[in-house]
């Protein structure tokens, strides 16, 4: 194929580089690639990339550490620019791969009717990494097929958006491929005119393959809808494309079906408007408003379905995935697992790892808690930039903990995560010199909206002795549930139960432990208000003036108010 033919392919699908910004970067190079025919990496090992210059690059250095904080690399690479993307490749990724993976991203991505964002990839050896990240607007993978639209979905969400929905990118992608082989087919047409018209010769076999080609319309071809067979699946996030928790008939569902929502957005709206709302899914303002769009589509072809507030990422080589809302963000280590799972009947073996359904069921529960500890606590400001850890190695940590200074959560089970919430919501507001500030804050508070902890606490509580062995406690408790005359129900019984154990155990300090700083700590909102004690909590606590009362004289009080309240157990 001549230079001037491989040009054409840009000009027939790249008609928006007249609206690029025009000049050229310092040190940027801008060669210009030519028509591929199926390129992926066993066209680049035929030979049948075909450039019209070669590629000029220049030696890099990327550092980079993955969330969850446990992995980093340093990779030596070269860089080369083009007018559609930056590429990075690791020196061991040969010449014909780098050509393939450059030539089927710059096809697609000149077939974008506005303006290309800015997008760079890192291509890596799979030997020494063979996840997929997305990270601002840089795109980490290994070797793959480079002209597909799972690819492409992942290049246009460095683009577009790191938490943006997968399904958009994965219709677009499918938008501008079919985009660029209209263009290509429509070329090789123009080009079997001309060579006949010039008289110059064409090999056989070439005119053969010409000659066999029927005549493409500008008409992409139509997708019709498929139905799930799980609501979730209509979500169209990154785990309903991944058939490690969704069946591969989802997979193939939802792939269809976003094919077929942006054919038919782009129908009635333009490509632009496409893209903001591609960009929109991905910002936890933006998502309610997509969903809104999607949930219209889902109607008009005969679904009702209530979308998830999630947006979910790749998790490069040590997550599984990670999910945010407008909370916090998690990050799912790929080898964690609840420390408790085999006591909480709420919690699979392989909790968070399979199953969409289960996996968005869990995060769904806890955005929804989430925000009623944030009314209940109605704090003047709220830190936004709350982490949560699934860490791998769950066996290294005792119990799941609240970082102050990263603002990190690490959770060895799910059923400390509203407590460690609640550390993070609170900070700021406690006082860490007294531990009934924050840990008694949050013990008191931390089973009143918490789903996933219930039936594991309650299972524990009411076989306390045959679980921990513990002589004097079962003492206690087989007290406290004969006296109440039923099995404990921490969601309902936790207050009580609290004070119960403070009193049979003599704890007389509120910061001698988590308990017996929860049970003064609702003796204290009993008293004054919420409101009030989170004021109390952040203040100097020797003496409140408005309440009349030092620190010493309210512990007394809350002495005295167990002692009436328990009478019953002393004189058993």
């Amino acid at each position: 194929m001549t230079v001037g033919v491989m040009m054409a392919v840009l000009a027939a699908c790249g008609s928006n580089q007249g609206q690029k910004e025009s000049g050229v970067q310092a040190g940027r190079m801008e060669p210009e690639y030519g028509a591929v025919q199926g390129t992926d990496s066993e066209t680049a090992e035929n030979g049948e990339t075909a450039f019209s210059a070669e590629p000029v690059y220049e030696a890099d250095i990327l550092r980079y550490s993955e969330p969850s904080g446990t992995f980093s690399f340093r990779k030596d690479v070269e860089k080369t620019q083009t007018d559609y993307a930056a590429y990075y490749f690791e020196s061991f990724i040969s010449e014909k791969e780098r050509r393939a993976c450059i030539a089927a991203t710059d096809r697609a991505l000149s077939c974008i009717g506005t303006t290309v964002p800015e997008i760079e990839i890192v291509v890596l050896s799979p030997e020494s990494y063979d996840g997929i990240l997305i990270s601002g607007n840089r795109l980490y993978t290994p070797v793959q097929a480079w002209d597909s639209a799972d690819y492409l979905a992942k290049v246009l969400l460095a683009g577009y958006g790191e938490w943006s929905n997968y399904g958009l990118a994965y219709g677009y992608a499918d938008f501008l491929y079919r985009k660029a082989e209209v263009g290509e087919v429509g070329i090789n047409h123009n080009n079997r005119e001309r060579a006949s018209d010039d008289g110059s010769e064409m090999p056989d076999d070439r005119e053969e393959t010409l000659n066999d080609i029927e005549p493409v319309s500008d008409d992409r071809e139509n997708h019709s809808f498929v139905p799930a067979s799980a609501p979730e699946v209509y979500d169209l996030t990154l785990l309903c494309f991944d058939e490690r928790f969704v069946s591969a008939q989802d997979v193939e569902a939802a792939k269809n079906n976003a094919c077929l929502f942006v054919e038919e957005y782009l129908s009635s709206h333009s490509e632009e408007d496409f893209q903001e709302l591609l960009s929109a899914s991905g910002t936890a303002e933006g998502l309610e408003r997509v969903n809104g769009v999607l949930e219209e589509f889902y109607e008009e072809n005969g679904v009702d379905c209530t979308l998830t507030k999630f947006r979910y990422q790749y998790g490069g080589v040590t997550l599984d995935y990670a999910a945010a809302c407008e909370y916090a963000r998690f990050y799912i280590d790929r080898d964690w697992q609840d420390a408790l799972w085999e006591d909480n009947p709420m919690v699979s073996e392989n909790f968070l790892h399979e199953n969409y359904g289960e996996v968005r069921q869990f995060f769904e529960c806890n955005v929804r808690q989430m925000e009623q500890y944030r009314e209940l606590f109605d704090l003047d400001h709220y830190n936004n930039e709350t982490t949560v850890i699934f860490p791998d190695d769950t066996s290294s940590l005792r119990v799941s903990y609240f970082h102050r200074e990263s603002r990190k959560i690490y959770l060895t089970s799910v059923v400390s995560l509203m407590h460690e919430y609640i550390h993070s919501l609170m900070d700021g507001h406690d006082d860490p010199e007294h531990l009934w500030t924050y840990e008694g804050f949050a013990r008191n508070y931390d089973c009143l909206y918490n789903d996933y902890a219930y039936d594991c606490w309650n299972y524990s509580y009411n076989n306390f002795t045959e679980i921990h062995g513990s002589h004097e406690t079962g003492v206690f408790l087989d007290a406290y549930i004969e006296h109440i005359g039923r099995p404990i129900d921490i969601k309902n019984d936790h207050r009580d139960f609290g004070d119960f154990l403070a009193y049979a155990y003599e704890w007389k300090d509120p910061d001698l432990n988590y308990s017996s700083g929860a049970s003064f700590v609702a003796y204290l909102v009993d008293c004054y208000g919420l409101q009030e004690v989170i004021e109390y909590i952040g203040a100097d606590k020797k003496y409140n003036a408005e309440w009349d009362k030092s620190y010493e004289e309210l512990v007394q009080e809350w002495l005295e108010y167990l002692g009436k309240k328990y009478a019953w157990y002393r004189a058993e």
